[in-house]
């Protein structure tokens, strides 16, 4: 009778024993839940540089030097997933961080052995000491416990074996499950075979012992035992088991892929992501980069170094490909230098932006015709790149020839100050004031960069709208105010398609696979530098060729040297079938009624003339600057007024009239492009100065070098007049130096400091200009 309160009582106390170790180990479990970090590892991981596409640019080595993939989102393999779990937990999806059965069987092997046998840890203890190392004791293998347990309270199961396989080690300093996929097999996850699924499961169990490098037999072993142990389970039939089987463990390891290293770079030290999307397509970078590679070694023999390319997309301005130098390796020729950002001398780069402005500004369009002579502008003479002058040349002529002397004039109507606050709001960082680039701006006394060259260009193919390109996925390029009206842009565009093409690229017409583009070439003062930049309505183009380390290289030009990979690179590019070329934007072209011979707007309505399209939205097209009126005798051998004219002897002409300067170089008979002299039995005669002085121009510094002899050279004055046949008297200072007839021209010596010409005919007009000489 007195057995059942016994057993109630040893009953009682059982349970009071039970929810004491309960509450202990709640207790225990709660301390470490409230002590695990949030997250459970520090973002330490290796910054991964990615194209477009998700495809891997370059991988850099964390704090550590370790080679850790940080987590981007992917699911794990079921390939994986299931031999990982076979190989180091069976039941890691029925307990709750810590396996009873697995710790009993330790236990028992342990004490039987005398020896530690088997650990018991659970994928999640492993997931524990991963978080924080420890020495491996029985107080830490009990932390680890509680740690695990608390992981499992805060944790979904994925969760926590994409913890695990994120951190595991796979031998030397290779991180983490898609790490090392990657670097022994050269495949994603997701692409593993059950032979190389089964090889990632057992590596981390003891990579030091097991690596492909230091025992791939005993690695072969256990690989082997997982997958029959997954035969026998089910995960695989027999063939697949038997295929398994047969294949190789990895040998060695698999580089990491390095597409845009100077690109990767840059991002990667001015960023604190680990996974960094940019808008690269790894095929079209790979593809650029050999051209570019291939390219140099061809110009070597001409003392070429080398070389940079950037490619953007025109509407997105999304670039694809960054190549910065021809070897990234090549420290020999400085091939870590990045040259999309390297600031050079832009030579004629920029001039097809000056006519664009200049048309919106109603000083032209492409039939206006432009001086093309030698002309001083307070000491500084532009010449043409082939020595020749044309006297007058179209507008569309100039800027496909990238003649000079025309540019320049242009831009003293134009004006630096605006050109320069353009360049600015383009995108373009110019280092000084416009007073100290003066005229010289558009021939490329400024610096430029690949980088802002193809910002201008990409501009120029969105009609004016989008100055800007970026490489960062998440970062879409700016739109900004319109800098140029959408026909200005389209007007250039048009011109540019015309330049004509190096090589055998010059017959591109003939081919059905060829497309247009708008393209310009460039070459810096002294031959230092050569750029080709070009846009379709697809693709920007910007190609740089030179050598760091700066120098002259001769017959380095931007045509010979740059533009031949320009085209390269644009057959080598996809093409849209659909979009050849820009559309034509009527909406912004009107026709205006020009003069035919020079391309302006004439005052009269009873003049002769052509359509020529302008932009819609642009100023009024000047009024002709050489077209005049004239009242003239029947002859056309004298003009008249209102004070000599005889009305049986008078008509009214309108003529072509140019400066002498002008008038000396282009064909005809003589004085086809002069004014006739006026009547000289007016009684109010005021005809024109027939005197021009040529060289030099008022207040001009010149610089007198010396010869071969050591002597500083004389100076060659020169002048003209509107009547080859009379004579000019030279003073010099007031002192005579002599007299011309039909070419004028003296040369002289003088010394340092300010001097006046003076100029004298046998009619008595004069012409004098005081100038400033200066002995170097």
């Amino acid at each position: 009778m007195t057995a059942a309160p016994v057993i109630r009582k040893g009953a009682a106390l059982a349970a009071a024993l039970l929810v004491l170790i309960l509450a202990v180990l709640g207790g225990a479990v709660l301390s470490a839940l409230s002590t695990l970090p949030d997250p459970l590892f520090a973002a330490d991981y290796s910054t991964v540089v990615l194209d477009e596409n998700g495809a891997i640019l370059r991988v850099f080595l964390n704090s550590q030097e370790q080679l850790i993939l940080p987590d981007d989102g992917r699911p794990i393999p079921p390939k994986l997933q299931a031999a990982v779990i076979t190989y180091e937990d069976k039941r890691f999806e029925r307990h709750w961080g810590v396996d009873p059965l697995a710790v009993m069987r330790a236990l028992y092997q342990n004490i039987r052995h005398r020896d530690r046998i088997s650990g018991a840890s659970t994928i999640t203890m492993q997931v524990a000491r991963l978080m924080r190392p420890k020495e491996r004791t029985v107080k830490n293998k009990l932390l680890e416990m509680f740690q695990a347990l608390a992981i499992e309270l805060r944790y979904r199961k994925d969760e926590i074996l994409k913890f695990y396989l994120v951190h595991a080690p796979y031998g030397g300093n290779i991180i983490g499950y898609r790490t090392a996929a990657l670097r022994y097999f050269g495949k994603e996850p997701e692409k593993l075979s059950w032979a190389e699924a089964a090889t990632l499961a057992v590596l981390p169990n003891n990579p030091a012992n097991i690596s492909p490098s230091q025992n791939p037999e005993r690695l072969r072993d256990k690989r082997d035992n997982l997958l029959r142990t997954l035969h026998e389970a089910g995960y695989i039939d027999t063939e697949t088991y038997t295929l398994a089987l047969a294949e190789p463990v990895p040998q060695g390891q698999h580089p990491f892929p390095l597409s845009a290293p100077h690109l990767a770079e840059r991002l990667a030290r001015n960023s604190d992501d680990s996974i960094i999307h940019t808008t690269i397509s790894k095929d079209i970078q790979d593809q650029a980069a050999l051209l570019l590679k291939n390219h140099i070694a061809a110009l070597e023999r001409f003392g070429v170094e080398n070389g940079a390319v950037l490619i953007t997309e025109t509407a997105t301005g999304e670039v694809k490909a960054y190549v910065a130098s021809h070897d990234y390796f090549d420290s020999e020729r400085a091939g870590m230098i990045d040259g999309v950002q390297m600031k050079r001398s832009s030579g004629s780069i920029l001039k097809p932006f000056l006519y664009a402005l200049a048309i919106d500004q109603g000083l032209i369009i492409p039939e206006s015709v432009l001086p093309d002579i030698p002309t001083s502008y307070s000491g500084f003479t532009p010449h043409n790149a082939d020595g020749t002058f044309s006297g007058v040349v179209r507008a569309r002529e100039a800027l496909v020839r990238s003649l000079n002397a025309p540019a320049v004039h242009l831009l003293s109507l134009y004006g630096v100050d605006k050109f320069y606050h353009f360049l600015r709001e383009a995108g373009v960082q110019l280092q000084r004031q416009p007073h100290e680039y003066g005229l010289s701006l558009v021939l490329g006394s400024s610096e430029s960069s690949l980088w802002e060259l193809s910002c201008l260009y990409r501009g120029l193919g969105t009609f004016g709208r989008a100055w800007d390109i970026s490489v960062l996925k998440d970062r879409k390029p700016e739109q900004t105010q319109p800098l140029i009206s959408i026909g200005a842009a389209y007007l250039v565009l048009d011109i540019l398609k015309d330049v004509r093409r190096p090589g055998l690229e010059s017959q591109w017409q003939a081919y059905g696979s060829s497309l247009p583009i708008a393209w310009k070439t460039g070459t810096s003062y002294g031959s230092r530098d050569a750029w080709a930049v070009g846009v379709t309505p697809q693709w920007t183009i910007a190609v740089w060729v030179g050598n760091f380390s700066g120098g002259s290289i001769p017959g380095l030009t931007g045509v010979d040297s740059a533009a031949p990979l320009l085209f390269q690179l644009l057959n080598r590019l996809p093409k849209n079938p659909y979009q050849t070329w820009f559309s034509r934007p009527d909406d912004d072209l009107m026709d205006v009624a020009v003069s035919p011979v020079t391309g302006y707007r004439l005052q009269g309505t009873a003049l002769e003339t052509v359509p020529a399209a302008a932009p819609a939205s642009a100023k009024p097209l000047r009024y002709s600057p050489y077209e005049r009126t004239l009242f003239v005798t029947l002859d056309e051998g004298m003009m008249v007024c209102s004070l000599c004219w005889n009305r049986q002897d008078l008509k009214t002409v309108q003529k072509v009239i140019y400066p002498l300067e002008v008038a000396r170089y282009l064909g005809g008979a003589p004085g086809q492009y002069i004014l006739p002299p006026h009547n000289p039995d007016c009684p109010a005669l005021k005809a024109e100065n027939p005197i021009t002085v040529v060289y030099p121009q008022p207040s001009s510094l010149l610089f007198i070098p010396r010869g071969t002899d050591g002597e500083y050279q004389r100076v060659k004055l020169e002048a003209l007049h509107a009547n080859p046949g009379k004579r000019l008297f030279w003073y010099i200072d007031d002192a005579y130096l002599g007299q011309t007839q039909g070419s004028h021209h003296q040369l002289v010596s003088l010394e340092n400091g300010w001097h006046r010409l003076y100029l004298v005919d046998e009619d008595g007009y004069t012409r004098n200009v005081s100038f400033r000489t200066e002995r170097r």
